[in-house]
């Protein structure tokens, strides 16, 4: 299993296999939300705190490697080869990572450190508890280094790593020497130099990591964290404590970096800070259009409009089929009836986005695909024959994940292969299903503005 591209961008065949969007939309809607965000956000990928964390560790992995006065120890020696080795720069990035929660984990009862959503702090909990309050830290790139299982995939270098190369920082391969990064490092170096909680913690993890690259026995591997400078453990805490504190000193070098502020993800970032409550995704994106004064950023934003209501209205009908274990036809078709909809409701929905002309051909490869062939089943004359045609498609998913559909048609009679799913009582007939990012948006900004949860 690919953990790495699960991690880092939508993937077809790992959310197949975790049973999980059975129309396939999540290509089609996270497409056009990419579009937007140029893959800053995702739904792994949307905290200052980490984003700020993942930088820090990579400037200090890139300071400590390119310095000529870094040698590898006999230990290192007999595993890596080199100090290029891209296992190397894993181990350092687990590592580090390593520290940092464990310090997050051993401060987590002082004023002011928030501990939610620090990756790997369930586990480091359960370390402490079974090592006398001193677990072990075990230099390498192996499980045994791991505290997350699968870190370098899940961990915050392996959900933010995506965003950083789009930022040039690297490439797939951690070569940091890319033409297009200078600038990008010259800003970071700037940042983090003149960034008083950053600089001192920088300097203290060069010295660290410059020693522990260095040992010459392998015993020198393992190290428990009583054995990690406490300068190092409080000004991880000092300078990570939460992701509103990081927002307080990082907010504007991001917001320039990521450039969340600029096209159609700023028109989203002005229509979030305008906001008087928190509004729902389809209030967002419509104020933002609203705000918007720029063509081709419209241009985005209007896709999204156009495209939702169809994709909303083809899972309403979808989840009137998984309402119960049998049905027929006729139960769609009342169904849909009862909630005032009728045989042109998908026709008319779809409209918008045929008449879009730019719509369509903004996606492609799957993503074009499937909004094709979803469009298609709004051809059909009838709720009936509409539900048919979705199932269609739906078998058309499935299959190409390897996997049955959940649902068979014997004649005029629906039959469920996975359990009834009901469906929500609040679920409106023009409600948004998906959301283009926006809670995930949201909680970036929260942390930049310094807004408490």
């Amino acid at each position: 299993m690919n953990l790495q591209r699960f991690i880092t961008e939508y993937d077809e065949s790992l959310s197949g296999e975790l049973n999980i969007d059975p129309l396939g939309q999540l290509i089609v809607w996270s497409s056009f939300g990419q579009q937007i965000f140029r893959n800053r956000i995702s739904s792994v990928a949307n905290d200052v705190r980490h984003y700020t964390l993942n930088l820090l560790h990579h400037f200090v992995i890139r300071s400590v490697l390119s310095d000529d006065k870094t040698h590898l120890g006999d230990a290192l020696q007999k595993i890596y080869g080199g100090k290029n080795d891209v296992k190397l720069t894993h181990a350092c990035l687990i590592f580090l990572e390593n520290i940092y929660t464990l310090s997050m984990c051993d401060s987590q009862s002082k004023k002011g450190v928030v501990t939610t959503g620090v990756l790997g702090i369930v586990k480091a909990r359960d370390k402490f508890a079974k090592s006398d309050n001193n677990p072990r830290l075990i230099f390498g790139h192996g499980p045994d280094s791991q505290l997350l299982t699968q870190q370098l995939f899940l961990g915050t270098n392996g959900r933010y790593k995506t965003p950083m190369m789009n930022m040039h920082f690297f490439d797939q391969k951690y070569h940091y020497q890319l033409a297009e990064g200078i600038s990008a490092w010259q800003q970071a170096g700037h940042f983090i130099l003149q960034t008083p909680q950053l600089k001192t913690l920088f300097r203290l993890l060069c010295a660290c990591l410059k020693t522990q690259l260095g040992v010459r026995l392998q015993q020198g591997l393992t190290l428990r964290f009583t054995d990690i400078d406490n300068k190092i453990t409080r000004a991880y805490v000092q300078a990570f404590r939460s992701s509103e504190y990081v927002g307080s000193y990082a907010k504007d070098f991001w917001l320039a970096m990521s450039r969340l502020r600029e096209g159609a993800s700023g028109a989203l970032y002005d229509a979030l800070e305008q906001a008087p409550k928190k509004l729902p995704a389809a209030d967002v994106y419509h104020q933002a259009l609203h705000l918007s004064h720029n063509d081709a950023d419209r241009q985005l934003l209007r896709h999204i409009v156009h495209v939702e209501p169809y994709l909303a209205a083809i899972d309403l009908l979808f989840a009137g089929i998984l309402q119960r274990k049998k049905q027929t036809l006729e139960d769609i078709r009342q169904f849909w009836a009862q909630r005032g909809l009728d045989d042109e409701t998908l026709p008319k929905r779809a409209e918008q986005v045929i008449n879009d002309k730019t719509l369509l051909p903004a996606l492609s490869g799957t993503a074009h695909t499937r909004l094709e062939r979803l469009l298609h089943v709004a051809q059909a004359p009838s709720v009936a024959a509409q539900a048919i045609e979705l199932l269609k498609y739906h078998e058309y998913v499935m299959q190409s994940r390897g996997q049955l559909p959940w649902i068979t048609l014997t004649g005029e009679t629906l039959t469920l292969q996975v359990p009834v799913r009901a469906l929500r009582t609040d679920r409106q007939n023009d409600g948004w299903v998906n959301d283009y990012y926006i809670p995930q948006f949201r909680h970036m900004l929260r942390g930049l503005w310094g807004v408490e949860q």
